[in-house]
């Protein structure tokens, strides 16, 4: 902004405050009498219309219901999807959000750009834009995707649920066994497949 535009601007501003009133208690008057008679209207449709039922009561005992998120969350969802190692869920989780939320707060301290045309302001226009498309892309995904069992995620099993996955059950047994934990070792060693042990000794795989 210009010295002179910045005069103009001060004295438009002084002028306007001398005229105008003051923000307590004319506007919170405003604002309280606005937000009280919308509270009483939403009493008031509740006692006259009554309060909505649930379409579907919770079954705790069902094994078809496909959890989801509500609409709000479906890019967090589909971020979970998308970062698939388990030692990168909190990244998903915390970590992005987080970061994002903290370079937003901090906007006005490292933006110091006065102009307020989004063609003049290419590099705020462009991040704006592209955080926008990936939520929404994010967000439609996470909308379409479908139940757990049928996404492709990387679970953890044993030696010998993986050879009964590869062999057929004529052929289960220890031999299986043995050839599958050869396979997977090989596969660890390629760096395509993770190893971990549980407490009681079973060796736990997740193969690429």
């Amino acid at each position: 902004m210009k010295p002179r535009e910045k005069e103009d601007y001060l004295r438009n501003y002084q002028v306007l405050k001398s005229q105008g009133k003051p923000f307590f208690p004319y506007a919170v008057l405003k604002d309280s009498t606005m937000a009280a008679i919308v509270l009483a209207v939403i009493i008031a449709m509740s006692i006259i219309l009554g309060a909505g039922e649930l379409a579907n009561r919770a079954d705790p005992t069902t094994t078809t219901y496909t959890p989801r998120p509500d609409w709000y969350f479906y890019f967090l969802f589909e971020l979970l999807r998308v970062i698939k190692p388990p030692s990168l869920v909190v990244l998903a989780t915390v970590g992005i959000p987080t970061i994002c939320l903290v370079l937003l707060l901090l906007l006005p301290f490292y933006d110091r750009n006065p102009e307020r045309r989004p063609e003049r302001r290419p590099i705020a226009t462009t991040t704006a834009v592209a955080v926008i498309a990936a939520m929404a892309y994010l967000t439609y995904m996470g909308a379409h995707a479908g139940a757990p069992d049928q996404i492709d995620l990387k679970v953890p099993a044993s030696v010998q649920a993986f050879s009964q996955r590869l062999f057929h059950p004529r052929s289960w047994g220890p031999m299986a066994e043995s050839e599958t934990y050869a396979h997977l070792e090989h596969l660890r060693i390629a760096g395509d497949a993770d190893r971990r042990a549980e407490r009681d000794g079973t060796l736990l795989y997740v193969a690429g």
